[in-house]
């Protein structure tokens, strides 16, 4: 059975990261599957590869540009109605806390948390009024529950998860459903370059032995967005493979 829009009409879909590993096969699937996905991401180079894609808009920007709602809003203008945004955008920065900066702590919570709140806030009401009700998916990692080195990363993480159960709270009177993703190591640009004896190690934690892949992760986003899981607000996917507590 293919996956349910909302309505059986033309709609779209906001997806931040778009340029990264996972970002492009989301990016990808969800135009497979009939939906119109304005692709947002910093890496001019990458999200170029997605220019020809049939019915994706690339929109290059930073997410911690004060430019960014009106950016995104003005391109959602010339597009089918917004069900969805996906919050894949991360990024890793900092040091153990002994050496750990404020401005890379500041820049964690900026792109990891604010930038999903100020999107999450800047269009809820696009959706509710278009859609009369949308998805959004905030994409987290494990690290947010157990830890990591960074604690800048993993700090930021545990905030989009409280973001996530919270917005839930908030816009389920709009039909509005909000999720967590939690994607296990999956095979990108950055697990690419590591050795054999790193891939396998990882790979080991898995309760199926292997990576997850970024086709994987477009499916599971694709769950979340459809019709499929229309009961499902404040939830968590898990999709680490029981890797999660062995991270």
């Amino acid at each position: 059975m293919p996956l349910m829009q909302s309505g059986g009409r033309q709609q779209s879909i906001i997806v931040t990261g778009a340029a990264g590993g996972m970002g492009r096969e989301t990016c990808r699937y969800l135009a497979q599957l009939g939906w119109h996905v304005l692709a947002v991401d910093h890496n001019q180079a990458r999200l170029a590869t997605l220019a020809d894609v049939d019915n994706v808009t690339t929109l290059a920007i930073e997410l911690i540009d004060n430019e960014l709602l009106s950016a995104v809003n003005k391109r959602l203008d010339a597009m089918p109605a917004l069900w969805g945004l996906v919050n894949l955008a991360g990024v890793s920065v900092g040091d153990s806390i002994e050496g750990l900066t404020e401005v890379d702590w500041q820049t964690s919570m900026d792109v990891n948390v604010t930038a999903p709140f100020r999107l999450i806030q800047g269009v809820y009401q696009r959706m509710a009024k278009d859609s009369q009700g949308g998805s959004i998916i905030n994409v987290s990692s494990p690290v947010g529950y157990i830890g990591a080195r960074k604690p800048s990363y993993s700090a930021s993480k545990a905030a989009l998860h409280g973001l996530t159960t919270s917005c839930a709270r908030n816009l389920g009177q709009y039909n509005i459903r909000v999720n967590l993703l939690l994607p296990g190591t999956t095979i990108t640009e950055m697990t690419k370059d590591w050795d054999e004896e790193r891939r396998q190690a990882i790979a080991k934690e898995s309760l199926l032995g292997r990576l997850c892949t970024p086709q994987e992760i477009a499916e599971s986003i694709a769950f979340l967005l459809s019709s499929h899981s229309r009961y499902m607000s404040g939830s968590i996917l898990d999709m680490t493979c029981g890797s999660m507590w062995g991270h």
